[in-house]
């Protein structure tokens, strides 16, 4: 009876151990699984915000890379024929590239020290690197510099004459081929479709209009229209002020 007892006693301390054990493997397993689940999404988050960011710039250079080219057609022709000159100055401001953006999520993206770590792909966070550097020289190279320049090459036939637009859209052509090949290499890496994108921008618009209303991309691309508008508006008192003064 004794050994019996004390076999009891045993098992149900075998049990009770056993019993333990399962329940605080299970307690630090399923908390590993919901921390590895979340930090997957913070991945993805990650990933998805700063290819979201990646797409929307090298669609605003593509834009400029057409407006530059289409400068550069109208160039031609008006040196061609310079009594439409004076006529076609607006086809000339409307066709000067423009190229917003903001620096928030490259901000977040360089600053966050947890930002390898998150991602875990240090071939994705170089190339990553490697498009913002080259974003701003098509800024600070392309842009800036056609705008400054082309704001005085519209003043008269002479200026245009001198204006080397064909340059700019060569050098912003291939500063654009550079973001673009990081970019489908960050594509092919992190596993994005543009599919991935699409939705992560519906959902980002999505929050911006309930908060805002407007999203902002919308109002600054307003603003700019509101600006070549007048633009073109004050060229054609100029014009006509011009005329009237009989110095055409």
């Amino acid at each position: 009876m004794k050994g019996l007892k004390g076999l009891s006693a045993g098992k149900r301390f075998l049990m009770s151990l056993l019993a333990t054990t399962v329940s605080i493997v299970l307690t630090f397993g399923t908390t590993a699984i919901v921390d590895r689940k979340k930090q997957r999404a913070e991945k993805r988050e990650m990933v998805l915000m700063v290819m979201y960011d990646m797409r929307e710039s090298l669609r605003e250079c593509e834009q400029c890379q057409e407006n530059m080219d289409a400068f550069c057609d109208l160039q031609v022709d008006l040196l061609a024929h310079p009594e439409k000159f004076y006529a076609s100055v607006t086809n000339l401001l409307v066709n000067v590239p423009v190229l917003h953006y903001t620096t928030t999520t490259e901000n977040i993206f360089k600053s966050n020290i947890e930002t390898l770590r998150t991602i875990g792909n240090i071939l994705f966070v170089e190339s990553v690197s490697t498009f913002y550097e080259y974003r701003d020289k098509y800024k600070n190279d392309v842009v800036d510099q056609y705008l400054l320049e082309g704001d005085r090459s519209i003043q008269n036939y002479g200026g245009l004459s001198e204006f080397d637009a064909p340059y700019y859209a060569y050098m912003g052509g291939m500063y654009y081929n550079i973001l673009k090949q990081h970019f489908e290499e960050c594509m092919a890496l992190m596993k994005v479709s543009e599919e991935d994108l699409d939705v992560f921008s519906k959902e980002r618009k999505r929050v911006e209009e309930s908060i805002l209303g407007e999203s902002l991309s919308e109002k600054t691309g307003k603003l700019i229209e509101e600006r070549h508008q007048r633009d073109a508006a004050l060229q054609k008192a100029r014009e006509e002020g011009r005329k009237a003064l009989g110095q055409d």
